[in-house]
């Protein structure tokens, strides 16, 4: 009775490896392509770990809990926990809130399944991000064009995908282009189909988000840039930072020139500036710096419990009346904060602010460790983690980012897949030094 038992437990293990790896192929495509993919890979890929959590295939390894994993599942609950707390003090319990937060604390069986099974399932992720972003800006094209073609980089046209607006679009395609940038020889040395694939993948990437408009996005380039210049000198120089600049000026007078939907948005904020000292608080910077300025205001005014997650939009109308306001920013702020930071500390207080650093500094701060290894694999895999928390950080600088449960989904998901790489039990010493 054995014997039978083993075997059966040996194609278990299989059919896990092979159902993960094909989550992970495909989860940066349905993301973009497919209204509710990412929610979908994600729920698949949670019930794929609490099955293997019940039940562990023969062969596979236990959960060796590691200390510093403590501090990143403390981070991953402390949204839902800070909402939690300012919903009792608010006496307005609702689920909706938490809808978003939960995907945090999801991934951590997530995580812990990945980080058992071989390296090589994780591994596809070299194809799904570059596969993500190609696919995602045929999907823009075809609908904005009716045809399957490379879009213009006219003003005009401002290029996104009907599940989602310009600014989220073109943040997704161009975390997804640096992603397969960055994963060039991630695993070992890439033959060349599949570096000429992830070229095209960062091309697309990058040209959807210039096509997007979307330049709140682009203040991260030059984060990318210099991380790049960092991670191949291996330090911080002299040499290093003039490098950065250099290539980042370059990059960016190359845009303006060479672009039109980069030269127009550039100039809109120019011209933003200058209207907004003259007394036009109506425009697209101009309300934002309203609704920081509010957020802030807020949020001194209820530092212990904010005014609640979904409570910033019954602010606005008192702001509004009180000339603290224009209008169109009162309307608008019924919406979003425009910040993802400023937005958690006037709806949660301290805790929220503290939860949403947590977000990114927990997880940013394992990638940067690994990044240290003595492992090559295991350094690429944390620089993949840098390159990707820092990214949406700048992103939720400018627009609630994280506002969408997709955009939460797609985060927790990609910080707990690149964590598991980071882990792999595969690796045997990962952080051992050189």
């Amino acid at each position: 009775m054995r014997e039978p038992m083993k075997i059966k437990h040996s194609y278990y293990f299989h059919f896990v490896e092979k159902a993960a790896a094909l989550l992970l192929l495909a989860y940066p495509v349905l993301m973009l392509t497919v209204k509710g993919g990412m929610n979908a890979m994600f729920l698949f890929m949670l019930l794929l770990a609490l099955a293997v959590w019940v039940v562990r295939p023969a062969g596979m390894s236990a959960v060796a809990w590691k200390p510093e994993w403590t501090a990143y599942v403390a981070a991953m609950f402390l949204l839902s926990f800070a909402i939690l707390v300012s919903q009792m003090a608010h006496q307005n319990i609702t689920a909706h809130p938490h809808d978003a937060a939960s995907r945090y604390w999801l991934a951590i069986p997530i995580f812990l399944l990945l980080q058992r099974l071989p390296l090589r399932v994780i591994g596809v992720l070299q194809y799904a991000f570059p596969l993500g972003a190609i696919g995602g800006l045929l999907m823009a094209t075809r609908e904005s064009t009716g045809r399957w073609a490379i879009p213009t980089l006219e003003y005009a046209n401002r290029l996104t995908i009907h599940t989602l607006d310009q600014i989220h679009f073109g943040d997704f395609e161009l975390i997804l282009g640096m992603l397969s940038l960055f994963s060039l020889n991630w695993l070992g040395r890439d033959i060349p189909a599949l570096r000429l694939l992830k070229i095209l993948g960062c091309i697309a990437g990058v040209w959807a988000s210039l096509a997007s408009g979307s330049r709140g996005g682009w203040l991260a380039i030059p984060l990318f840039i210099g991380l790049f210049f960092y991670f191949s000198m291996g330090k911080v120089s002299l040499k290093m930072i003039v490098s950065s600049l250099l290539v980042a000026a370059l990059a960016m007078t190359a845009g303006y020139f060479a672009v039109s939907t980069f030269h127009q948005r550039v100039n809109e904020v120019a011209h933003d500036v200058m209207t907004f000292d003259q007394g036009n608080r109506d425009t697209s910077a101009g309300v934002r710096w309203q609704l920081y300025q509010a957020a802030a205001d807020v949020f001194y005014r209820h530092p212990f419990a904010g005014v609640g997650p979904e409570g910033f939009a019954s602010e606005m109308q008192p702001m509004k009346e009180a000339g603290k306001l224009t209008p169109n920013a009162s309307y608008l702020g019924r919406g979003e904060v425009h910040n993802d930071i400023l937005a958690k500390a006037a709806g949660m207080g301290i805790l929220g602010l503290i939860a949403i650093l947590a977000g990114y500094l927990v997880p940013l701060r394992l990638f940067w460790r690994a990044t240290q290894s003595g492992s090559d694999r295991v350094r690429r895999s944390g620089i993949l983690g840098v390159v990707f928390v820092s990214g949406v950080f700048v992103f939720g600088l400018t627009v609630e980012f994280l506002n969408l449960t997709m955009a939460t989904a797609f985060y927790s998901f990609t910080v707990a897949v690149l964590l598991a790489a980071c882990y792999n039990v595969h690796h045997g010493e990962p952080f051992a030094k050189p």
